[in-house]
């Protein structure tokens, strides 16, 4: 992955912060439908997807003696895409009143092992 796709994908993490920001503020309401859950979700899965995919590839940065690695971001955005679908689906499931820590632990190590299956595969 280019840096340019990379600053891109930047970019798009603004935009979609303020897509769940503008979703935070127009459908807060409880009778608020499906369409404007669903829409939050995706908002919120890819503000995570941008977040977590630029912490970790920082994270890896430090690790490696400041070095820019471009495997790292590859890396970094398969692990930041599992972290985002993880909590998530952990939102997703508080907001229908089915969370409790078991599934939390359980989704864990369901999301640990399905990055464990793509490390391999690569």
């Amino acid at each position: 992955m280019a840096w340019k796709k990379y600053i891109n994908g930047m970019t798009f993490g603004v935009l979609v912060l303020s897509l769940v920001l503008v979703g935070l503020v127009n459908f807060t309401s409880p009778e608020a439908g499906a369409i404007s859950y669903g829409s939050f979700f995706i908002s919120f899965f890819l503000l995570l997807i941008c977040l977590a995919t630029i912490f970790g590839f920082y994270a890896r940065r430090r690790i490696s003696n400041n070095e820019v690695l471009y495997k790292n971001l590859k890396n970094a955005f398969r692990q930041g895409t599992l972290v985002a679908l993880y909590f998530t689906v952990l939102l997703i499931l508080r907001a229908a009143a089915l969370l409790n820590w078991w599934d939390a632990a359980l989704l864990a190590v369901s999301v640990i092992s399905f990055d464990m299956f793509f490390k391999g595969k690569m």
